[in-house]
């Protein structure tokens, strides 16, 4: 029997472990301690039989150590109380508690603490028991005996729960109510049997989709609800409701028979929807059966202003599918200057998406909607190429005059997942004849991964002689060790830093990135420069290159020839 001692007093310790010794009890181990912190400690860490606990420890008291005792090791172990008191209310207040027995330390002999000991490791027994009764009534109470998942009287205290958190929190809530399509024909045609193995693979495949913090319910017959929370942007929720019609797709056999199955879901978010469970579920209700009246198989989202973002943000990327193939994308350039020459000595390539309908649409708009379909592996391609091109253009209209700037390409962290890219780029330098120590690689440091395969792709890229540029530097999570593990060669440092350089503590900030870079040996660009001070400070902190509004917006090839290239007579020449 392994006995934890937790009191203050050494002479009570001394005398509470002799007397255990005189009980004929098995001991194994018996330790000690005189702090109410190092005794929840060694409770929590080691599974005693039986704690004896003194109810005066300052600060707290034995009360306080009890329930958080309790409250860590989840009833695993029996408990003792032990006080020079013979309070009647005291020891009430000790076992009501949740300690097995009180004892007065003046009437502890061996006999009493073998016989208070053996009575309330029963007793604690018992309550283990009774517990472990409680937890299978609970999950019998709480579970679809057909299925296995949470049923409606779960669903309906999680709703409410969900929904009084959320309202103090000022999170979102999203439910979504899923009913299967014809599933009485099942019943009909195949018979009640083959509708309950229908339903438990339905549930099977639905639990793939969701997360762990999701909650998946059957509500009864076939109707299923999920409870999502933390999915803050409406494009999370339209993959989330995808990826579930998705999971349903493949055909499942049954009696010898196939069966296709679909599902018409509702989505209601809580509060833009609703601002109680009741009128939650009322939204998801209607919004389900709206669904099933317009063809079934679909999403439908009860808000109409949700609804309606969900559906321009798939057209959205509908047309740009079609952008792609209709030669919609463009390339527009921005100079970066040399900080002491102010001589034109790189330029940054930015897509842009001349929309048939939209106008001029900015990457921040559909490069996040690129990125979450994958048309961002194919985009990044085109960028690529389109770069290659165009300089291979400047390279052949300087008529010899060796080009003295270089052109800069942005990549999404998930092109690092095109394994193929690497080839393609060596491909396009070939093909337009570029050397590729002119051609640099910005990734913006937020979004890169520290994974072993982001890591490799990295350098494969620069192993082909292009160099990498590590974009918006300071605003990620950069650690000196997670810097040396990359390839960069070039840190821009992030706009915010310079636009903001004014701050006496933001200047502080951007002298000592500027000193970080320069200590290690990178090559830094300021970018967002928009006034002659700006330009100024980071000239005194030798910046090597400069970008930004002051010296031009991002412009079409032309306007960049015109403006940059061709009034000097030169390709490296700085603009008048």
């Amino acid at each position: 029997m392994d006995i934890l001692i937790i009191d203050d007093d050494a002479i009570d310790r001394m005398s509470a472990i002799r007397t255990l010794r005189q009980s004929e009890l098995i001991l194994g181990r018996v330790d000690q301690s005189d702090t109410a912190i190092e005794g929840i400690r060694q409770a929590s860490e080691h599974g005693y039989d039986m704690i004896l606990l003194d109810y005066q420890i300052p600060p707290s008291n034995g009360i306080e150590i009890l329930r958080e005792i309790r409250g860590g090791n989840d009833y695993s172990t029996a408990i003792v109380m032990l006080s020079h008191s013979n309070d009647e209310k005291l020891a009430l207040t000790c076992i009501e508690a949740g300690a097995q027995d009180f004892i007065m330390k003046s009437e502890i002999t061996a006999s009493r603490l073998k016989r208070a000991i053996l009575i309330s490791q029963e007793r604690h027994l018992l309550e283990q028991q009774i517990r472990a009764n409680h937890e299978q009534l609970r999950y019998i109470a709480e579970r679809d005996s057909l299925t296995g998942l949470r049923n409606r009287y779960f669903f309906d205290e999680a709703l409410r729960d969900a929904v009084s958190k959320n309202s103090r929190s000022g999170e979102q809530l999203v439910l979504m109510l899923l009913d299967l399509d014809n599933f009485k024909k099942v019943n009909d045609v195949l018979g009640h049997q083959a509708g309950d193995y229908l339903l438990q693979e339905i549930a099977r495949r639905l639990e793939q989709p969701i997360r762990k913090s999701d909650k998946l319910c059957r509500l009864g017959g076939d109707e299923f609800a999920i409870l999502v929370h933390d999915l803050p942007q409406l494009e999370q929720v339209r993959l989330l409701a995808d990826r579930i019609l998705k999971s349903l797709e493949t055909p499942m056999m049954i009696q010898g028979q196939t069966i296709e199955v679909t599902a018409s879901i509702g989505v209601a978010t809580y509060p833009l929807c609703a601002t109680d469970a009741t009128g939650l579920m009322k939204c998801a209700d209607v919004a389900m059966y709206r669904a099933k009246e317009l063809g079934r198989n679909r999403v439908q989202y009860y808000s109409a202003d949700l609804h309606q973002k969900i559906v321009s943000r798939i057209q959205l990327e509908f047309d740009l599918k079609q952008a792609l193939k209709n030669d919609q994308l463009t390339l527009y350039f921005q100079p970066q200057l040399d900080a002491r020459s102010e001589r034109l000595v790189g330029v940054e390539a930015l897509i842009r998406w001349q929309h048939h309908d939209l106008g001029m649409i900015q990457p921040d708009e559909f490069i996040p909607i690129a990125e979450e379909s994958d048309l961002i592996i194919e985009i990044g391609r085109w960028v690529i190429q389109a770069a290659c091109c165009q300089f291979s253009q400047w390279v052949e209209a300087a008529l010899g005059t060796h080009i003295h700037f270089s052109i800069a390409v942005n990549l999404s962290a998930r092109q690092l997942k095109d394994h193929a890219l690497s080839e393609y780029l060596q491909n396009c330098l070939a093909q337009y004849n570029i050397p590729a120590a002119l051609v640099e690689l910005e990734l913006t440091e937020s979004h890169l991964e520290n994974s072993l395969s982001a890591i490799e792709m990295l350098n494969n890229l620069s192993a082909t002689g292009v160099r990498l540029s590590l974009d918006d530097f300071g605003t990620g999570y950069s650690s000196l060790s997670h810097l040396s593990q990359f390839p960069f060669s070039i840190l821009k440092i992030d706009k915010s830093f310079v636009q903001s350089s004014d701050d006496e503590k933001q200047r502080t900030l951007l002298k000592a990135i500027c000193a970080f870079a320069y200590s290690l040996g990178y090559e830094t660009v300021a970018e967002g420069i928009e006034t002659e001070a700006q330009k100024r400070f980071c000239q005194s902190l030798a910046v090597n290159r400069l970008q930004g509004y002051l010296f031009s917006h991002p412009i079409a090839a032309q306007d960049f020839e015109t403006q940059w290239l061709c009034q000097t007579g030169n390709s490296s020449g700085k603009a008048e």
